[in-house]
């Protein structure tokens, strides 16, 4: 399909989220009209505020429940069928949208049911590609943010993950498990059940008029939230470890203003379109967080140290590869650990919200 360039009319699910918000500044940058959906009138007002300097060209639709859910039940004899009609999105997509960027997810910390995850993050999948098809009779493009976490299983960690990896164990671990599996497996399966929704959709839909461009970025870090995601790189930066742990794997990583400019450059160049994109900066130990850090802050006593004179864990390669991102959408070099670390740090410190002065949990 086309690229979708400016002025065009988007769509932004969960334009209030952490990602959502960067991603919506990104196109609105841009030159983009963006109507952004969010849970309450307090959200868009905030929005809004936010968003002053770009006049009307922001716009906050209220979604309440991304996974809204209409269920029809049909007793046929002793068989009784449930119809599930999802429309949350119906009256945000119509004919004046030319994209639909769908941020809109959650990851939970303790769900008493897997519907708390899969509704948000698989189920309004559907419900978006019913509404496109309903109503957004001008779409060229829908834009999923899926997550690494779709992709990163219990692979050594000399594998180098691509777009062809999927985590399937974390599928099977909540099949097993249910909703007493782990929220970060619980998310992951999730993920990895939206996108091959859309994958399902589009092998079923070959005759529609738009395409559907997949992105997972690695768990975004940026200097202006303290969402899920932000927390744990906080713990991971200030909490102390032991000394047999500092080489061991921490997390992967990117920083959120990279994600939102591989979504602007998904939109606009055409040969984006039916692709999965993985965007990630590269992958840390505990002492490559300390050491990255402590080069921009070599003074900042509230990230410990751990040990910088032992020999450091190197990867082999880049742990998830996004050459083919960096490639196809020209993305500049991504921001490096020691930047994100800090920015996010500093920031932190400077509202008063690092884990001496906030309640912050120790893991999801």
């Amino acid at each position: 399909m086309p690229a979708v360039l400016p002025p065009a009319i988007i769509v932004v699910t969960g334009a209030s989220g952490f990602v959502g918000a960067w991603i919506c500044k990104a196109f609105l940058e841009a030159g983009y009209t963006v109507r952004g959906t969010v849970r309450s009138k307090a959200k868009g007002d905030y929005l809004q505020q936010l968003f002053k300097s770009h006049g009307t060209k922001f716009i906050p639709v209220i979604v309440e429940d991304i996974s809204k859910v209409l269920r029809i039940t049909i007793l046929s004899g002793s068989t009784m069928t449930d119809l599930l009609q999802l429309d949350a999105f119906d009256k945000v997509v119509d004919h004046e949208v030319h994209a639909v960027i769908h941020v809109a997810g959650v990851i939970h910390d303790s769900p008493s049911e897997t519907s708390e995850v899969f509704g948000p993050n698989t189920d309004s999948v559907t419900g978006l590609t019913n509404s496109i098809l309903k109503n957004g009779k001008n779409v060229k493009r829908l834009i999923y943010m899926s997550s690494a976490q779709a992709l990163l299983g219990g692979k050594p960690l000399s594998h180098i993950y691509t777009e062809d990896d999927w985590n399937d164990e974390a599928v099977a671990t909540v099949q097993e498990d249910g909703h007493e599996a782990d929220p970060l497996a619980m998310y992951a399966a999730s993920k990895v059940h939206a996108e091959r929704a859309l994958i399902a959709f589009a092998n079923e839909h070959e005759d529609i008029s738009w395409d559907i461009t997949r992105i997972l970025p690695a768990f975004c870090k940026s200097f202006e939230d303290l969402n899920t995601t932000t927390k744990i790189f906080v713990q991971y930066l200030t909490t102390p470890q032991d000394d047999d742990v500092l080489r061991n794997y921490c997390s992967e990583f990117t920083d959120v203003r990279d994600v939102a400019d591989a979504f602007v450059a998904a939109l606009q160049i055409e040969e984006a379109g039916g692709e999965r994109f993985i965007i990630d900066a590269g992958a840390f130990t505990y002492q490559n967080l300390y050491d990255a850090f402590h080069s921009l802050a070599p003074n900042e006593k509230a990230v410990p140290f751990g040990d910088p004179a032992k020999g450091k864990f190197k990867f082999r390669g880049p742990f998830c590869n996004s050459s083919k991102a960096q490639r196809l959408l020209k993305l500049k070099s991504f921001r490096g650990l020691a930047e994100c670390a800090y920015d996010t740090f500093q920031s932190l410190k400077e509202r008063k919200l690092l884990p001496q002065e906030a309640n912050i949990q120790s893991r999801l």
